[in-house]
């Protein structure tokens, strides 16, 4: 079963944020039709697909702790039978699911967000007038408004938006008396009087079909192409979710590095024996050269960079946890992509090897900590440290053993067990909520659905995490923290 909560996670994590994307854009900037209403359909049904694996997942292995999770995860990456110690691995796995994961957490956000405002907010179907209207020969003209009546506002200002019932006077196709037509639309800004104009889509040969008007001429085209936002609106909707994807995807680099590919060890690695002796703060100071080099995201709470008070001429730093390694060269901070206080207790005492490819002298380099029982850890390792022990020792040349397999550890891969029962109700509510926001009915109710289907996780996760959290099923090993480097 925990190899097949770690598949479960993985689809999840590809599939769910897939389909809200997909569900957001579809819902977004397509017209309504058939087209439409098969994409977001599928999407919904992408989520909902989601939501029950990780219910079943839970159901069938049972919840546990975060803690657990991290344990789960080092008894598979573990090997039958421990190594002998001496012998360096050819490969290293490559390791992109971490960053898979902090990305998509990240991106999913603002997708929410955007999904639910549009939902909330858009509406639902152009209806039966816009539609005849649009399969027709219509032109869009200014028309004056000759009545108005069952005004709605949605505040005491009389410059708030509003909704009313507006009538205009349509000519008649050979020169007739004038066909009244009325519409509903809303106003941005106060109230359309009596002599007022207002753009109008009607179709002159055939003014019984009736008008549909707006204030603005594109709110008149989106009307009639069925679409949730105006061209414009959708744009820069577009634009602004277009930044939250591109920051999600910085913050995802920024915390766990660039996803890697496998890697061969050879000519020109650096390669030390180490044993983990626990979890440690460790303070990267920057010069005026390197600025910002070792500014980081932590995945601790209470860990974060900070400016050192006592570095003095200008210099600032960096603070953040890291799994110590005690090396005949000195202890070295290695940064995992993972909660370094769930770890510490679990890899404290491990001995193995320490791997890297030295780099440029900014940011982190990529490392790779093997242990002698088989697995793999990835991490990252100061610059500034990989380059004090290059100077400090005489590279020596590598030996690889190519029969040595490893297997990769993922702290995190365990995640679907970890899910509280209260957050997946809290989602089902929000698949279910999305699903009503789709049909094609209108109502005041529409505001509401969309604000609580966009909070029901967010509460439920709240609710569970003060009233509900399990205790830990295993006993937590004592942490060493050794002094930082």
């Amino acid at each position: 079963m925990s190899a097949g909560a770690v598949r479960v996670g993985r689809g999840v994590t590809v599939v769910g944020v897939a389909g809200l994307v997909v569900l957001a854009g579809g819902w977004l900037l397509l017209d309504a039709g058939p087209l439409r209403t098969a994409v977001v359909w599928a999407a919904v049904a992408a989520l909902a697909g989601c939501v029950v694996a990780l219910t079943g997942t839970v159901l069938r292995a049972g919840r546990v702790t975060p803690a657990r999770g991290y344990e789960l995860a080092l008894d598979a990456a573990r090997a039958p039978a421990p190594g002998t110690g001496a012998a360096l691995p050819a490969v290293l796995h490559g390791s992109r699911w971490p960053w898979a994961r902090v990305t998509a957490v990240v991106l999913a956000v603002p997708t929410v967000l955007v999904l639910f405002c549009t939902l909330g907010a858009g509406v639902p179907d152009r209806g039966a007038v816009p539609g005849r209207i649009a399969d027709a020969d219509y032109v869009i003209k200014e028309l004056p408004v000759v009545a108005v009546g069952g005004v709605e506002r949605a505040g005491s200002s009389s410059r708030a938006s509003s909704e009313a019932d507006y009538t205009v006077r349509l000519p008649a196709p050979h020169g007739g008396a004038a066909v009244p037509a009325t519409f509903r639309a809303e106003v941005h800004r106060g109230v359309r009087q009596v002599g007022d104009t207002l753009p109008v889509a009607y179709v002159p040969q055939r003014p019984e079909l009736g008008a549909v008007g707006a204030d603005t001429r594109s709110a008149v085209e989106a009307q009639l192409a069925g679409r949730t936002l105006p061209y414009g609106t959708a744009a820069v909707a577009g634009v602004l979710w277009g930044v939250a994807a591109l920051a999600a995807f910085c913050v995802g680099t920024a915390v766990t590095g660039p996803p890697r590919g496998g890697r061969r060890v050879g000519k020109g690695w650096t390669a030390l024996r180490a044993t983990a002796a626990g979890v440690a703060e460790h303070v990267e100071r920057s010069t005026g050269d390197d600025a910002g080099t070792g500014a980081d995201t932590g995945t601790d709470a209470g860990v974060g960079a900070g400016a050192d008070a006592g570095a003095g001429s200008g210099k600032g730093s960096a603070r953040y946890a890291c799994l110590i390694l005690r090396t005949d060269t000195g202890d070295v901070p290695l940064r995992l992509a993972a909660s370094h206080r769930r770890a510490a207790p679990l890899l404290t005492g491990s001995a193995g090897w320490l791997l890297w490819k030295p780099a440029g002298p900014r940011g982190k380099v990529p490392a790779d900590f093997v242990a002698d029982d088989g697995w793999q850890l990835p991490g990252r390792l100061p610059a500034a440290e990989a380059t004090r022990i290059a100077a400090a020792r005489t590279p020596d040349p590598l030996t690889v053993d190519t029969a040595r397999h490893t297997r990769l550890l993922e702290l995190g891969s365990h995640w679907a067990r970890t899910v509280p029962a209260g957050v997946l109700l809290g989602a089902a509510v929000s698949v279910v909520a999305t699903g009503a926001l789709l049909l094609p009915v209108d109502g005041g109710w529409r505001a509401w659905t969309a604000v609580a289907g966009a909070v029901a996780p967010l509460l439920r996760w709240m609710i569970t995490g003060l009233f509900g959290a399990p205790r830990a099923t295993t006993p937590a090993a004592p942490v060493e923290a050794g002094p930082a480097a």
